[in-house]
């Protein structure tokens, strides 16, 4: 008896909601994405994280229609609701902090001393990133089911009690609340909007939580400052990916009811949410206007002060989301001295049924419609809605409320920020706002997410369609979900960008941009970005050819990064057209006497393209390519150690490193005789592998084999009177092979250019190409790049497709070379791509590498000036950047060939204009495996980061003379402190202003260098200065 009396005492007190826990009404949860409420009322959670695409007045019009169109089958009857609630809060940093920390992890595996750029990232961008989330709470409630479902659901609950002796569970969840016969009607209604709003048509980001981040997510909200990351609510919950089952924790009995065994179940969700203690203001003489809790209005829950507020009445002008969030973003208050844009939520619920209610207001409002003319506009604003929904239209239920709030230690800030708020929300279309006098913790649960079905605010009938008008559904959002790279939006949300996502079939990546527009520095950027992967165990791959020093900045901030020991994984190399920079295009993988496949064809379109005259540009004579194909197949049976090869032989001296290990081997090597493909083989059983991989570079076919080969009698039966053009090809050939041997130094003998054990190579081609439009010089180019790439590719373009073709002898060795690089990153980067010329057999061999990049793991990266030096490239790119708006031919072309839609056209001309104090931002078009998505991202560099990357030549000279007086990152932190906008350029600019007036006979050159060096003298002694004063 006792027992019962307590129950009923603690329904009563429920009722009255005298503890903060009587303001949750989640009972337990349902499944994996159900959390279910008190009454049997089943609700999912659903991340809103925007759209995916730049948007713009006729397509958000066009995607309203088509979200009313989905979700109004669900709200033509009663039962079901959808709350939706936005959030945007102040401290950023614990949201920039969670994107970086998988970049912390991987740094300090990798020993990469990159600390001070990831605090700097962080610190950087909390100046402009807010916290903002949206969700979609979707109800399913009893009152779908008819009352014989209802019935039949209580009666098996009550046999299941009866027949195991069900204990009385008062502080646990109620196992047996759910009501089985309304899940299927719950998740036919989620899933159909969740999928629709996943789909190409409608373009959004949405993500369903799982119960277990759903309820930590509700907590998130009501106690930002008491929720961990790692916090898990006690449920019966089972996580999928892992299997493992959530257990019961142990609990001390806390009452006196024998029968009562809550202790031996999970415990009440309300407990472990509703974790602090809440406070609701007061007038009090002794409290100043400023203090919050003076007023009656406003709560106080855990360490945080809130004012929420109900909406009386929507908005009575056509407005949206859009509207509102800008205008509360433009009012600010100070928060920590600094002054921000307020915090607020606003909390929406739409509900079926919209009509209900008010025939009641109706009849009345007819009644007094002879003396007041509101009445009369009520009776038929109501006709007109009824009418509406008899020609089809879904009518709703629209409740609204907003709240603000501040910080314990910046509470004096909540009076004006309510105020402010008030103002605003007022002015979005004459709404009218009301506060909740009494208890205004109903207000404060109304505008959570989550806490209870029941949502406060008066309700008013809406069309659905225009209801949807003002749901926060305007947002950008990333495509990606998880974030290598931190990027942001113009106004302050968090748009991550995850390299090697799986959401892409392959990474093809380009980039153009005019001098100026950010693109170099964004780039170099997303290289070191590209080395704090979360995951990586190694220094990832990453190959750079550029023509210039701007990769010099990246690949420098790595290598000051590792220690001393690991700094040989990064090379930065300017080539040089001599033989001692020598780079054989016939090399072929250790082991082998033939090329792979994809080598093959490497090496014959480069040959192809060498041998080609430059008036040409690129275009081989017909029947060239057989030709080439043929002379090189001849070559390597050349070559070959069978009965009628000619095997190149040992010779001592020639390679230092060979002759050194074949003594220590002790190998029997008879010189000149010897071939150098069995040394390859003897070394590689000893171990020696690195020589023998030095030693094959002896042993393969050189271009001066070539001329030999094309002599022999099968190439001249078989090609000897084929013509082209008027030309015999055997004779083009030779002639094109001999100016070549004698215009190119680099490609003449055996390999010497050695990139080592390196993982990261900048090669720099700024000495062995000139940068021009004539035909020469972007066939000279394309060939730089071409070997370039392949200095690259044959240390990691490896496939377990590949071993069928491999040696036996070398198979262990290639099966774990494969699986090391299986799962490694790999980035391969062009830059300044529109000196090639568009030469077919660069863009060929792109296009082959692009196909192969999937399995290699490789995102292929090319960058230009503008979107029509890709060419076809376009064609076949997953992701396309366009850093500035470019000319009207420009965007002609985008508008032609990539679709550059009217509003992304717009975006781009209104918002890509080059880098600035704040950022840089770029119109990015990204394919993806479920459809096509256009956004706007902007990047914000520190002034560290921006030091290590400029271009710009004033920076670059001021660096390189601090350089040379101290070490590098000591330097950095120098400029970073001094220019702390990233650059000198306006400085030195001043500055050289006011010396050209007084130094009539210095040139502009002259000048530049003595302000510039004057400023370097003026750093290194501010900076001494410092030093003395701190001994």
């Amino acid at each position: 008896m006792s027992g019962k009396i307590e129950a009923i005492l603690m329904h009563i007190l429920t009722s009255l909601k005298n503890d903060v826990t009587d303001y949750c009404d989640i009972e337990t949860v349902d499944a994996n994405n159900s959390i279910v409420m008190m009454d049997g009322s089943l609700g999912t959670i659903v991340r809103f994280n925007g759209r995916k695409n730049v948007l713009g007045r006729s397509e958000y019009s066009s995607f309203i229609r088509k979200l009313s169109s989905s979700i109004g089958v669900f709200f033509k009857g009663t039962g079901h609701q959808i709350q939706f609630i936005f959030y945007k809060d102040l401290d950023s940093k614990a949201l920039l902090e969670r994107a970086v920390r998988s970049q912390r992890v991987s740094a300090d595996r990798l020993n990469l001393n990159l600390e001070d750029l990831i605090d700097e990232t962080v610190e950087k961008n909390a100046g402009y990133v807010y916290l903002e989330e949206c969700y979609m709470v979707f109800w399913s409630r009893p009152s779908l089911l008819d009352p014989i479902e209802s019935k039949i659901s209580q009666d098996e609950k009550n046999r299941f009690r009866k027949e195991n002796n069900w204990p009385s569970t008062a502080n646990a969840q109620n196992l047996l609340r759910p009501i089985s016969y309304l899940m299927d009607r719950h998740e036919s209604f989620v899933s159909k909007i969740v999928s629709d709003l996943s789909s190409k048509q409608f373009g959004c980001s949405v993500e369903v939580l799982n119960v277990s981040n759903a309820l930590k997510e509700i907590k998130r909200r009501v106690y930002p400052e008491y929720t961990s990351d790692k916090w898990k609510p006690a449920i019966p919950f089972q996580e999928i990916l892992t299997g493992e089952l959530n257990g019961i924790p142990p609990r001390w009995k806390n009452n006196t009811n024998d029968t009562d065994k809550s202790e031996i179940l999970y415990p009440n969700i309300a407990g472990q949410i509703m974790v602090s203690t809440s406070e609701i203001g007061k007038r009090d003489a002794n409290r100043t206007a400023y203090d919050p809790l003076n007023d009656p209005t406003i709560i106080r829950v855990g360490a945080r002060f809130y004012a929420p507020l109900l909406i009386k009445t929507p908005p009575s002008k056509e407005e949206n989301f859009a509207n509102l969030f800008a205008s509360l973003n433009g009012v600010e208050t100070r928060n920590n001295n600094q002054r921000k844009s307020i915090p607020y939520s606003v909390s929406f619920m739409i509900e079926s049924d919209g009509l209900g209610g008010t025939a009641f207001k109706s009849i009345f409002a007819n009644i007094l419609s002879i003396t007041s003319e509101i009445n009369k506009n009520i009776n038929l604003a109501l006709k007109a809605l009824r009418e509406r929904k008899r020609d089809g239209e879904v009518i709703t239920k629209l409740r609204m409320s907003v709240m603000t709030w501040a910080d314990w230690n910046n509470a004096e800030q909540l009076v004006l920020r309510k105020s402010k708020l008030w103002k605003v929300i007022e002015a979005w279309g004459d709404t009218s706002l009301m506060e909740k006098s009494g208890n205004p913790m109903t207000a404060f649960q109304t505008n959570c997410m989550g806490l209870t079905t029941k949502h406060i605010g008066p309700a008013c009938p809406a069309p659905l369609e225009e209801a949807l008008e003002l749901m926060p559904l305007t947002r950008p959002a990333s495509p990606y979900i998880n974030a290598s790279t931190i990027y942001r939006s113009l106004d302050g949300k968090l748009m991550p960008w995850e390299i090697f996502s799986e959401i892409q079939s392959h990474w093809l990546t380009l980039i153009s941009g005019k001098p100026g527009s950010g693109k170099s520095a964004t780039i170099n950027s997303r290289h070191i970005d590209a080395c704090l992967l979360g995951g990586v165990e190694r220094i990832p791959w990453l190959g750079i050819i550029d023509i210039g020093i701007s990769c010099e900045g990246s690949t420098n901030a790595i290598s000051d990064a590792l220690p001393d020991h690991l700094k040989h994984l990064v090379l930065y190399a300017r080539l040089q057209n001599t033989e001692s920079n020598c780079i054989n295009p016939m090399d072929v993988h250790l082991g082998a006497r033939y090329p792979l496949p994809k080598w093959r064809e490497f090496i014959v379109n480069f040959i192809t393209l060498l041998i080609t005259p430059v008036e040409r540009q690129g275009k081989p004579y017909e029947g060239m390519t057989s030709l080439v194909g043929s002379i090189v197949d001849e070559a390597y049976k050349l070559k070959d150690t069978l009965e009628k090869g000619q095997p190149n032989t040992y010779s001592e001296g020639e390679d230092l490193f060979v002759d050194k290990a074949i003594k220590e081997a002790g190998l029997n090597v008879v010189e000149n005789n010897t071939p150098y493909y069995d040394i390859v083989d003897m070394l590689f059983d000893k171990g020696f592998i690195y020589e023998a991989e030095r030693a094959q570079r002896y042993a393969v076919p050189r271009l001066s084999d070539l001329a030999t080969v094309l002599n022999t009698p099968e190439l001249q039966a078989k090609f000897g009177n084929f013509t082209s053009e008027n030309n015999k090809i055997l004779e083009a050939f030779n002639f094109g092979l001999l100016t070549a041997s004698n215009e190119y130094m680099i490609f003449n003998s055996s390999t010497k250019f050695d990139i080592g054990s390196a993982r990261i190579i900048a090669l720099d081609l700024q000495d062995v190409v000139v940068k021009g439009s004539s035909p020469a010089q972007q066939q000279k180019t394309a060939l730089m790049y071409m070997i370039a790439r392949q200095s690259f590719m044959k240390k990691v373009a490896f496939h377990t497709d590949d071993l069928p073709q491999i040696n036996s002898r070398y198979l262990d060795y290639y099966r774990k070379l494969i699986n090391e690089l299986i799962d490694e990153n790999k980035t391969f980067c062009m830059d300044e791509f529109h000196n090639t010329g568009g030469i077919p057999q660069l863009t060929d061999q792109i296009f082959a590498d692009s196909r192969e990049s999937r399995k290699w793991k490789m995102e292929i990266i090319l960058l230009s000036q503008k979107p029509e030096d890709f060419g076809t490239l376009s064609d076949i790119a997953t992701t396309i950047i366009v850093m500035d708006s470019g000319t009207e031919n420009t965007r002609a072309y985008l508008r032609e060939n990539i679709s550059l839609s009217p509003v992304a056209e717009s975006a781009l001309i209104n918002h890509c204009n080059g880098a600035n104090a704040d950022g840089c931002t770029f119109l990015a078009m990204i394919k993806t495996k479920s459809g096509d998505f256009t956004q706007l991202f902007t990047a914000t560099l520190g002034p560290k980061r921006l030091w290590r990357l400029s271009t710009t030549a004033e920076d670059r000279k001021l660096r390189t003379l601090l350089f040379n007086q101290m070490p590098r990152p000591q330097a950095i932190n120098l400029l970073a402190n001094k220019f702390p906008q990233g650059g000198c350029k306006a400085a030195v600019d001043m500055l050289k202003q006011n010396q050209e007036k007084t130094n009539k006979v210095f040139n502009d050159d002259e000048i530049l260098d003595s302000v510039i060096e004057g400023l370097a003298n003026q750093i290194i002694k501010e900076h001494q200065t410092l030093m003395t004063s701190n001994m």
